[in-house]
């Protein structure tokens, strides 16, 4: 079957100014006091501010930079503690938990981190994961897009056309095709998913905005996703995705910065 080129369906798409950027997505609101102390905490200790095994400030101390209440500083800990990555103990403190502890399933904890914090082996797993999951959606998606799954994948394309010499832009809509991909496999787990796949979607592309070769590239082998879809093509969907993704992986592998985390606290 012919493949679709991007000219035969500029006609069909909505303008660029109607398309929601991708950001990240936050499993705890991010306003409010609760909010403002939840992520300032946890973002320090992901940037490795306070290293493992450390103790944060005491509850005064909190309470003064933040000019809150006992109350809400006790209540963003607790928050905190969820998401794995503090331990409280009576008469002990506060302290740091180790990195293996921290939950990485949680959107928060993933957006936390940054380029200049990520590790060479998490930036790894993130890749993994993309390959676990994208292309299987990808081969359901396939048999399972409707005509408007498939007018949100080429929105999102558009918005990457349009976003080849603004990288920002590029990635907003990125991110937005590979969710779009995802939401067009109708299937309710994988889209419980979609704010740890954005999230991790989100962090893999500023890895890659260093090492990134040929933009163009990338817009041609993200239609060749769409138009597999569109032909009900699920292997050469598939194909097509794992293809994508493998090029992400390349550019990444590039990549030659790699921070070191900092020791635990002794």
């Amino acid at each position: 079957m012919k493949m679709d080129t991007p000219d035969r369906i500029t006609g069909k798409l909505k303008s660029v100014e109607t398309l929601v950027p991708a950001t990240h997505v936050h499993s705890y609101p991010s306003g409010g006091v609760h909010g403002r102390i939840v992520h300032a905490i946890g973002e320090e200790i992901v940037s490795g501010v306070f290293a493992p095994g450390e103790r944060l400030p005491g509850d005064s101390d909190l309470i003064e930079r933040f000019k809150a209440s006992r109350t809400a500083i006790r209540e963003a800990m607790k928050v905190l503690a969820t998401k794995g990555l503090i331990d409280a103990r009576q008469r002990a403190g506060t302290s740091v938990r180790a990195r293996n502890d921290w939950d990485l399933l949680d959107a928060d904890v993933l957006s936390w981190h940054s380029p200049e914090t990520i590790g060479e082996k998490l930036a790894g797993d993130l890749v993994e994961l993309r390959e676990l999951i994208e292309p299987i959606a990808a081969r359901l998606a396939a048999n399972r897009a409707s005509e408007d799954d498939i007018e949100h994948m080429e929105n999102a394309w558009r918005q990457m056309e349009a976003g080849v010499d603004d990288l920002e832009l590029y990635y907003a809509g990125d991110v937005a095709f590979h969710l779009s991909v995802l939401a067009a496999c109708h299937n309710q787990i994988m889209q419980r998913l979609d704010s740890i796949i954005g999230t991790v979607l989100s962090l893999s592309f500023e890895l890659q905005k260093d090492t990134l070769v040929g933009p163009h590239e990338g817009l041609d082998a993200h239609y060749l996703i769409i138009d597999r879809i569109r032909a009900r093509d699920r292997r050469g969907a598939e194909r097509a995705m794992r293809a994508v993704i493998g090029r992400a992986k390349d550019e990444i592998g590039r990549r030659e910065d790699w921070p070191r985390p900092r020791p635990a606290a002794g």
